[in-house]
């Protein structure tokens, strides 16, 4: 696929939190608590979750998102020494209170002008991701909503994307999978799905085996595909 390609296919997919969704800025009430640990608490907790989805598909021990998030922030309290049980209502909501990520907004009315099916996967359970739909107003953009719960194995396990295809009716051709996510990306393409890599933080490319990945520095590039 080049980017001439984008175009002409006909389901947009993509995933939600770090591509279309970001959390709140809670870190002056965290720091209230964590003090100098606030930095190594999040830090700790954000590589937890992904380890945790990624340790529990191997042994075949599925938990929904909320809890394997819940049990992250456990570990990274724990090894930082922080007790306050205050910091899981700080940070347990943040997925369901989602803001925009730049460009979100202008894409999807792109792809919906130009009549192509938009639909969100992502490892979140169903009410983290209708959550934030519905919160950040882009329900009228988005036809559907796949969440892993449903399948029970999280990204990037080859069935996810398979389940993508399965749920959309889509032929593997017509499809493309964006991420901001090196690992999904990889996954997805390594899979067979055409993908774009929203690299919209400056990331140095992963040592990861690729497929077909077109790299995009924001959403908004992708905009301007279409002139």
């Amino acid at each position: 696929m080049t980017i001439k390609d984008l175009p002409n296919k006909k389901y947009f997919v993509f995933d939600a939190f770090g591509t279309l969704f970001k959390t709140s800025e809670v870190k002056e009430a965290l720091t209230e608590i964590a003090g100098d640990k606030t930095d190594s608490l999040l830090q700790v907790w954000r590589t937890k979750q992904l380890q945790y989805t990624w340790l529990r598909n191997e042994m075949n021990q599925y938990e929904p998102f909320s809890t394997v998030t819940k049990e992250a922030l456990d570990y990274s309290m724990r090894l930082n020494g922080i007790a306050d049980k205050k910091v899981f209502d700080i940070l347990l909501p943040l997925y369901d209170t989602p803001s925009l990520i730049n460009g979100v907004d202008t894409l999807l009315k792109t792809l919906k002008a130009n009549g192509k099916t938009v639909a969100i996967l992502s490892n979140g359970t169903p009410s983290m991701l209708d959550n934030g739909v519905q919160l950040t107003g882009i329900a009228s953009y988005v036809d559907a909503i796949l969440s892993v719960d449903t399948i029970g194995v999280y990204k990037p396990k080859p069935a996810v994307y398979q389940m993508t295809l399965d749920q959309l009716k889509a032929t593997i051709d017509e499809l493309v999978f964006f991420s901001s996510n090196q690992w999904d990306v990889s996954g997805a393409s390594i899979f067979g799905l055409d993908a774009c890599w929203i690299n919209q933080y400056g990331e140095t490319k992963e040592g990861l085996p690729f497929g077909n990945v077109v790299e995009f520095g924001s959403l908004l590039e992708v905009v301007d595909v279409w002139g």
